[in-house]
């Protein structure tokens, strides 16, 4: 009998020993959901003018995945709907005011590595990569001072090729740029993360304009498959 027990004994310590070797070197995977809110501007050149816009609130929500490579390394691919834009205020004319607010709907795709070390109940990451983005649809909304004369217009922005007329915003549909990220995960899954982007492409359609976005983000969200 005390043979017999023996032997459970170091099978059981055996078992236990595999499992923990196994959960060190097998890479874990995850899924998750992130939501949060993004602070975005633009930069425009136009015929030798540059204006930087104000920085405006926006929403972003998507999915995230988590693969370890292993070494503190891991891949973090991100598809989010993410919105974009600013507010504007400059001088066409003398004793012309014009405030405009753009609001750009996106899917981003950022496909990130991150490098992970461990702090507290968690680990911190930190990670950068490119990022490509699709125009869906988006407003824009001015308001023109001429004097005592305030005038109002909104307008759909459209993605595509043409040029812009008529007061409608025409931007190209494609954005590439990249983001860094830094964030904290914690063992129950929950996680915080705040980034950068910058886009790097002139989605003006206009020639002699440029056009170009960028903007933080902060996103709560949570990791399945723990």
């Amino acid at each position: 009998m005390k043979k017999l027990m023996l032997s459970a004994a170091i099978a059981v310590a055996v078992m236990n020993a595999n499992a923990q070797t196994k959960s060190k070197t097998t890479p874990v995977n995850k899924i998750g959901l992130h939501a949060g809110t993004t602070f975005s501007n633009y930069k425009v050149k136009t015929n030798n003018t540059e204006n930087t816009s104000d920085f405006k609130f926006g929403v972003t929500v998507g999915a995230i995945a988590d693969i370890d490579f292993g070494n503190s390394v891991s891949f973090r691919p991100e598809l989010n709907f993410i919105q974009k834009g600013g507010e504007l205020k400059y001088m066409p004319l003398a004793n012309v005011n014009v405030q405009e607010e753009l609001t750009l709907n996106y899917i981003q795709l950022s496909p990130n590595f991150v490098y992970n070390f461990g702090a507290g109940t968690g680990n911190f990451f930190i990670g950068a990569g490119p990022e490509l983005s699709f125009g869906l649809g988006g407003k824009r909304k001015v308001e023109t001072k001429s004097g005592t004369t305030t005038v109002n217009s909104k307008t759909d922005v459209k993605f595509d090729s043409d040029n812009s007329s008529n007061g409608v915003l025409h931007l190209k549909t494609v954005d590439y740029g990249a983001n860094a990220l830094l964030g904290y995960k914690f063992n129950n899954g929950v996680q915080l993360t705040t980034g950068y982007t910058i886009g790097l492409n002139n989605l003006s359609n206009d020639n002699g304009s440029d056009f170009k976005t960028r903007g933080f983000n902060i996103k709560l969200g949570y990791l399945f498959n723990k």
